[in-house]
């Protein structure tokens, strides 16, 4: 079985999720903690990292079942067949949402905005990354393939290794 991924209505993530637990399908929402600021009040708001998806491992032969959950809208399709996500793609993630998907670091003078690096450390080992920031933080955008989302992550320089054009 490999993990898949389905769009969602809008704001129905987590409710689909439980939903295909419930149906004894495996699924995951990958969460994010926000500080949202409202004119009279400030709140820690639990939401998606991935707005609109659901990551669900289920068998062929099980596909159909989940269209009978509300709000699931369709398989993410990629050349004409249901996209794989891979596992460590789904590792990643549930890292991200544990250490709260940052960390902070300083890049030196031989890295510049609009270099391509290749992640040499930590849980995003072996990925590609576009820097777009060198002042006072560091981010680099990394792609994960299968579903074409960008994260903004911080990296520390140490980690990043310039891919030679």
């Amino acid at each position: 079985m490999h993990w898949k991924a389905v769009y969602v209505n809008s704001r129905s993530e987590k409710k689909v999720s439980k939903k295909l637990i419930e149906t004894n399908i495996e699924s995951y929402v990958p969460l994010k903690k926000e500080l949202k600021h409202w004119s009279d009040r400030k709140k820690l708001v639990i939401t998606p990292l991935i707005p609109g998806y659901v990551f669900l491992k289920i068998e062929e032969k099980n596909r159909e079942k989940v269209f009978e959950i509300s709000g699931v809208i369709q398989f993410l399709r990629y050349n004409g067949k249901d996209a794989v996500i891979y596992d460590k793609e789904i590792e990643i993630l549930k890292s991200i949402e544990e250490k709260g998907y940052y960390v902070e670091g300083k890049f030196g003078t031989d890295l510049n905005i609009g270099d391509l690096v290749e992640i040499k450390a930590g849980p995003f080992k072996g990925y590609e990354g576009l820097i777009t920031q060198t002042k006072s933080e560091q981010i680099c955008y990394v792609v994960i393939k299968s579903i074409d989302f960008q994260l903004k992550i911080q990296l520390p320089k140490e980690t990043l290794e310039k891919i030679k054009n």
